[in-house]
This record gives structure tokens, sequence and C-alpha cells, in this order.
């Protein structure tokens, strides 16, 4: 679809430009996500997103030409908890998606030290965001659909993160952008460990699904993904008691600072790829996450500001816990971009 850039040239065409790219605004009314809010983007060539505010403007179902790309776990984007997370609660909420966060003081195993307690991969993707907003950005020079909030992470006499959250999505070319800006109001150091898992599902994911990263090493977590290294970046199948295959990369970026990890599936609508580029200088860190059970079928890039997988008091004995100081601030930058034939 061509459309005209600028609103005025839009105007003399429609009177309601939200035909062509916008944002609409839902609450699901139905089974688990029942009392959910989210916004629902879409844009002039083909793609829509949708962002959750009641779980951290975290982003669920994309879809392009009709076609889902991401996994939409059982958690199917639930309500967030009202009460402490039991040992199971990540399992029974995760709703995977585009971009579920983990952090974003704690990413792995659930644990507990001299900060605190937290559930596995940490609190953030349960919190509701305030003050979200929308607009559809006509007559910037590459019009762009925004969406953005304030999430906190808050806890008396704990940790005080806020999260200012900004996602564009492009009105004319199939590309999202993520921003966040993390920063401590607290008064004292705090544990400050963010991972971003990024998700394929079917039929995005199949037998010929590949992927390919930019890293310098690939190497497996344990003996059991060990056994998968020879086709780490390889779809299969789905198969009976699979067990989960996750490997750890040193990501290596370009000239202009950027890591890739793409998917590509080449008998899905003619050839259909999604690619997650980062900045090692901010996220030095990449997991692919490998399961392929029934279901549960599943492969993801997670880029991650911390190298090791096994959580934080792992980190903090091996000396990588990234840590924030009270009045600082962190910026954090993701791109996807989804091709096709």
């Amino acid at each position: 679809m061509s459309v005209p850039h600028g609103i005025a040239e839009l105007r003399r065409r429609t009177i309601d430009p939200d035909r062509l790219a916008g944002v609409t605004r839902v609450v699901f009314d139905d089974g688990p996500r029942r009392g959910v809010r989210a916004l629902q983007a879409r844009n002039a060539a083909g793609l829509s997103v949708t962002f959750v505010e009641d779980r951290a403007l975290d982003a669920s179902e994309l879809v392009y030409r009709g076609n889902p790309l991401t996994w939409y776990g059982p958690g199917s984007a639930t309500p967030p908890l009202d009460r402490d997370p039991d040992t199971d609660s990540f399992e029974r909420t995760f709703f995977g998606g585009l971009v579920t966060t983990c952090g974003m003081d704690a990413f792995g195993p659930p644990g507990t030290d001299r900060w605190g307690r937290w559930p596995q991969h940490g609190h953030f993707n349960r919190l509701c965001a305030r003050d979200v907003r929308y607009a559809v950005r006509w007559d910037d020079p590459v019009p762009v659909i925004e969406v953005g909030g304030t999430i906190l992470q808050f806890r008396m006499f704990g940790e005080a993160l806020r999260v200012v959250r900004t996602w564009r999505v492009g009105v004319h070319v199939n590309t999202i952008t993520l921003h966040d800006r993390v920063t401590n109001d607290g008064s004292r150091r705090e544990p400050h460990m963010l991972l971003y898992h990024c998700n394929i599902g079917f039929p995005m994911l199949d037998a010929a699904t590949s992927w390919k990263v930019d890293a310098s090493s690939t190497e497996p977590r344990d003996a059991v993904a060990a056994a998968g290294l020879d086709v780490w970046n390889k779809g299969a199948v789905p198969q009976a008691h699979f067990a989960e295959q996750v490997f750890v990369h040193r990501p290596s970026p370009d000239e202009s600072g950027w890591a890739t990890a793409t998917a590509t599936n080449p008998q899905l609508a003619g050839g259909t790829s999604l690619s997650i580029a980062f900045r090692p200088d901010q996220l030095p860190a990449l997991f692919t996450w490998r399961m392929l059970g029934y279901g549960t079928y599943v492969m993801a890039a997670e880029p991650a500001n911390c190298p090791n997988v096994g959580g934080r008091i792992a980190a903090e004995n091996d000396g990588s816990l990234p840590l924030i100081e009270p009045g600082e601030s962190h910026d954090y930058t993701l791109r996807f971009s989804v091709g096709g034939a």
C-alpha cells in the first residue's frame, strides 16, 4: 500500500488516517486474559504488534501479513499477580511474545540474597505500566507509531527502579524499536540484571527455520545443551519429552556497534525473517533458547546485560553482577525488523 507522507496529504484522501496505521486500545473480555489492557498497533506495510499495558508494556503477539511470528505461551497475557509469586508462577504466566522483559534486578532462577528475594526471571513482567501514551507521528521525517509509558519496580526498604519505556513502529516499513531508560530512584546501590526474552513460534518456527547470530563463540549451558550443540540454531518438528537447551554466545558488534540475531523461515510466505539488533556495549551477553516440545514449541534470542545464565547469586559469586548506583540511569535499545518475499 502506497501511503503519502504527512497528515495534510492523508486528510485529502481520508478523514480517518487511523484506518491506514494506528493504535487500538483494547480490554480483553474472555478467558484468562479477561480485564487485561493492551494496545494493538498496526502499520501500513502489513505488520501488527500488541503491547500489554498490564504486563510492563511488553510485546506479546507480532503478526506479519496475517502470519503470527512469535510464540504465545500458556500465560496468555494474564493479569499480573496480586500476591507474592510462587515457585511455578513464571511458567504459569509467561506469555513469551516478541519481548518478555526479565529483570530489572534479577533474571534466571529464583533466589534470596542480601538484597531480598525474587521469582524466576524477576518481577518486572508482572508490573503494570502507568502514564501510558500513544500517537502516530505522520509528519516525522520517517513516520512512526509511538507507544510509551513508565513502569516502577518498587519495594518498601528495597529497590526503587523506574523504567521509561518507548516503542516505535515504522508506519511504512516493518521496523520496531524499543528504548528503555532505567533509573535508580532509591538511596542504595542495587543489582541490575536485565534480559530481553524474544521468542518465535509456529508458523515462523518450523523444521526449515534457522538462526544466525553475530557472535565470536557459542557454548552450551550444560550437558543437555551440549548434546544439541551441532544444531543449536536449527528448528525441527515438535518432539515428545524434548528437554530445553540453552546456549551462551559472545556477541560481536559491527562497525556501527550493533550485533544481530536473525531467524529465517524460507518456507513461510515465500520467505520470512525476523531480526533482533542490540548494542553489546549495553547488552554484552546473548543467550539462545531451543525448546521443541509439544505445545511449548519455541526458540528465542535473549540479549542480556550479564553473561551469567545461572542467575543473580551465581553472577555475584563470579563478579559479573551488574549494579546501578543511586541516581544513575542506564539506556538500552533494541531494533526489530521483519522481512518477506
